[in-house]
């Protein structure tokens, strides 16, 4: 991977799970004991259960390590599955609905959820917050460098300017 590569690659993304809406309804009360599983390659990460809820509210942040990608494509290195369940107190819990979102359409919004498999069915949307980051010594590194050779350059440029108009 080239210096120029290494400045745009970020090492790792920041993901807040802020809130679902439009859930269907699976808990016997009308609402629903409801979590999100969200998961980049194979790190995971699940959310505590809003109990008893129709519209779930987390604010719950995770990081994941983003592996270098051997290809320099998107692949599972670009992509955040986001599962919404509800927590069956028999039984396995059950999926309400699942989002599954490329890491390269960076912004704050909401997704909508499916279930793969099932006929097409409104199964809400989940707000999600996403971030990169780059490890913080690595950018420092590049940045000093980059900083160091623009000025080294600029100094050789205006000396350069100087020496022609001299002459």
């Amino acid at each position: 991977m080239s210096l120029m590569d290494q400045q745009w690659c970020p090492a790792s993304v920041q993901v807040t799970v802020l809130q679902a809406r439009g859930l269907r309804i699976k808990g016997k009360s009308g609402t629903n004991d409801a979590y999100a599983v969200m998961q980049v390659g194979k790190e995971k990460y699940q959310t505590s259960v809003a109990e008893k809820s129709v519209a779930p509210v987390w604010k719950e942040e995770a990081a994941f390590d983003l592996p270098p990608s051997p290809s320099g494509g998107g692949g599972e290195r670009g992509t955040l599955r986001v599962h919404v369940m509800h927590r069956a107190l028999v039984g396995p819990d059950k999926l309400l609905g699942q989002a599954v979102i490329s890491l390269l359409q960076l912004m704050i919004r909401w997704q909508l959820l499916d279930k793969t498999g099932k006929a097409d069915k409104d199964r809400g949307e989940v707000l999600l917050d996403i971030q990169f980051m780059r490890n913080n010594m690595t950018a420092s590194m590049f940045d000093l460098s980059a900083a160091a050779m623009f000025t080294a350059r600029s100094r050789n440029l205006g000396l350069l300017a100087l020496a022609q108009t001299s002459v």
